[in-house]
């Protein structure tokens, strides 16, 4: 009697469970109804204020001359001889690190800065840094707009 019960409930819910779990892929349910040669395409209805908004992130972004990443800063003086002491902060770490650029800015009311490579993100910047913490003591991470190049297709 029991086999059969089980035999019974086996045959009944086994069907029932497997239909259960195809469950709606998003095409059909984008598409329902139909015909095949326009559901081929997908249409997206919104709002024209999220295009408007769309264009102007793009314009903003454009005008940044850059993408947002991350530098290391490596000295920042507002003295009267930052001046000069960036400038040999500077000629100093492009002797020791040819291969990162550098950048060197001045910022009101007095503040001259010095600031080394674009990362995209901070893991990049942190490699660099454990190496050139141990030259410059006074370097931190700072987020920074960075000239980013796209390096293209991977080949």
């Amino acid at each position: 009697m029991r086999s059969l019960l089980l035999a019974a409930a086996f045959t009944i819910f086994l069907p029932v469970s497997l239909t259960a779990q195809r469950g709606l892929g998003v095409e059909e349910l984008m598409n329902d109804g139909r015909p095949r040669y326009i559901a081929e395409r997908l249409i997206v209805v919104q709002d024209p204020a999220i295009d408007t908004l769309i264009s102007r992130h793009i314009l903003m972004n454009a005008s940044k001359n850059g993408v947002d990443g991350w530098r290391i800063q490596i000295y920042r003086g507002g003295h009267r001889t930052a001046n000069e002491d960036s400038n040999k902060v500077r000629a100093r770490f492009m002797d020791d690190y040819p291969d990162i650029p550098t950048y060197r800015t001045f910022d009101r009311p007095n503040w001259f800065k010095v600031k080394v490579g674009d990362f995209r993100t901070r893991e990049e910047a942190a490699k660099a840094f454990f190496d050139i913490i141990n030259k410059y003591p006074d370097a931190y991470l700072i987020r920074d707009v960075i000239s980013f190049k796209n390096p293209g297709p991977v080949k």
